[in-house]
């Protein structure tokens, strides 16, 4: 019998190939780890990177658009110089960038971040009056680059129903001779109801004082007032006979001349007026120009006498004083107003609900619409169909309305305002917002109705001159 000993080294050698291969495996998985590690890491610097890129890029939109409202509220010069001559943050105009259709202007942000730069450039279209703007900001971190695009459009920005920027006094009184100083006094309430209602907006604001009757419906927490020499002071665009109006009157006129509805004195206005409301759905349509002048035979008869079916306008009515009148220098109109009436049928003072609009305006004869009306060929801006235009415009002076009036829109008088009930059983209904540069007194003391409600879809496209009362708010981003 052979006894076979086993071979000791084969399995030595066996072990330790075993071994090798382990330790192989063990290496191979810790090198792929270590990459997976070094790449998980890598990848969470990058995220990391990346957000704060984005939020810097974001950040930097919002100080760009910040820049942009101050060139817009900025009185010193128009939107574009406003942003080249900053003295806290200039831009330049980038000539190589910019196109026919708009104008590229850029700077760096480095305030308020730490360490960090902001690329910022506004995109604003080339016109008189943009309605919008775009803002592409620019930020890297570490390896990162990422950009944020907003989008911004110009609106009215001061909301409410009755707006005044006069600095007014510290008056408190409710008497007329208050609100001739530049204050907002609403009176009345105890024969008939009297109400301010501000809806999504406020019911006044006001750079001086806002004195309210105390049987008036105005909420005091719907009040903004002396705001004068404070960061909510409203701008004074609102100069009594000159240029500097929150509207381009010449543009209106322009309109008016356009499509013949410029009536050079009262009296042909009366009997165009008079001859309009007996057609049927009579009214006056498109841009309306009355002209006003001191030595008028007829001056101060807008009266039923006169106008016994009142002053029926689709569309926009503006009284051009002549030169000869002052701030104080006033007509009263007793006659019915309807300009974009709204139907009063379910009215009720107490439920702000049943505060219907007439605003836009439906034209019957599409020639009278200002939209299709073209006075680029005198130097002005066409008005287009996203313009919200005032319903009753005058340039200085004072119409004093005692009638009934059923206005739809915006009421803008450089001038002091006054609007007083002056019978019981009358409506003075204006839906949209009142905007006074002398003081504004509305006034109920008899049993009448008296309302003003905001609608903001009347001014927030509101079509004023260079932009002026605009901001820039936030539309959307990209």
């Amino acid at each position: 019998m052979s006894i076979t000993l086993p071979n000791r080294q084969k399995r030595q050698e066996g072990a330790i190939i075993a071994y090798f291969i382990m330790v192989a495996i063990l290496v191979s998985a810790i090198a792929c780890l270590a990459a997976y590690v070094t790449q998980t890491v890598k990848n969470a610097q990058r995220r990391s990177d990346m957000i704060r890129a984005r939020e810097y890029a974001q950040g930097g939109a919002l100080v760009a658009a910040a820049d942009l409202d101050a060139a817009c509220t900025n009185r010193s010069g128009g939107l574009c110089s406003n942003l080249l001559n900053s003295s806290k943050a200039p831009y330049t105009l980038e000539p190589d960038s910019s196109t026919a259709e708009e104008n590229l202007y850029q700077r760096k942000i480095a305030t308020p971040f730490s360490n960090q730069t902001v690329s910022a450039q506004i995109w604003i279209p080339n016109a008189p009056a943009p309605p919008e703007a775009k803002v592409v900001t620019t930020a890297k971190v570490g390896e990162v680059t990422q950009t944020a695009t907003l989008h911004l459009k110009m609106q009215f920005g001061y909301p409410a129903a009755i707006i005044s920027d006069h600095p007014g006094t510290k008056q408190s009184g409710t008497s007329k001779g208050v609100g001739q100083l530049g204050n907002v006094v609403v009176s009345g309430g105890k024969g008939g109801p009297i109400v301010v209602d501000g809806g999504d907006g406020l019911a006044i604001l006001e750079n001086g004082r806002a004195n309210v009757e105390a049987g008036a419906a105005v909420p005091p927490s719907s009040i903004s007032m002396t705001n004068f020499n404070s960061a909510d002071q409203i701008p004074d665009y609102t100069a009594d006979g000159s240029t500097d109006q929150l509207f381009d009157f010449n543009r209106f006129i322009a309109v008016a001349d356009a499509s013949g509805n410029h009536y050079k004195d009262l009296a042909t206005f009366i009997a165009a007026a008079n001859a309009a409301a007996l057609k049927p759905r009579g009214a006056l349509e498109g841009i309306i120009v009355v002209d006003i002048w001191r030595n008028d035979k007829q001056f101060g008869s807008l009266d039923p006498t006169h106008l016994p079916n009142g002053v029926n306008v689709r569309g926009t009515l503006v009284f051009n004083f002549s030169p000869e009148f002052g701030p104080m220098d006033k007509i009263i109109n007793t006659a019915t107003m309807n300009i974009n009436p709204a139907d009063l049928s379910r009215l009720n003072p107490s439920d702000p609900s049943t505060y219907p609009s007439g605003y836009p305006p439906i034209y019957t004869n599409p020639a009278k619409n200002p939209v299709n009306v073209d006075i680029s060929s005198q130097g002005f801006a066409n008005f287009t169909a996203d313009d919200d235009l005032p319903a009753l415009m005058y340039n200085i002076g004072i119409l004093d309305i005692h009638g009934n009036a059923n206005i739809s829109g915006v009421v803008y008088s450089p001038s002091f305002m006054e609007i007083e009930n002056k019978k019981d059983g009358q409506i003075q209904y204006f839906k949209g917002a009142l905007i006074g540069g002398g003081g504004i007194f509305f006034d109920n003391p008899n049993g009448g109705k008296s309302i003003v409600s905001f609608d903001g879809k009347a001014l927030d496209v509101l079509a004023t001159s260079m932009n002026k009362g605009k901001r820039a708010f936030a539309a959307y981003w990209e």
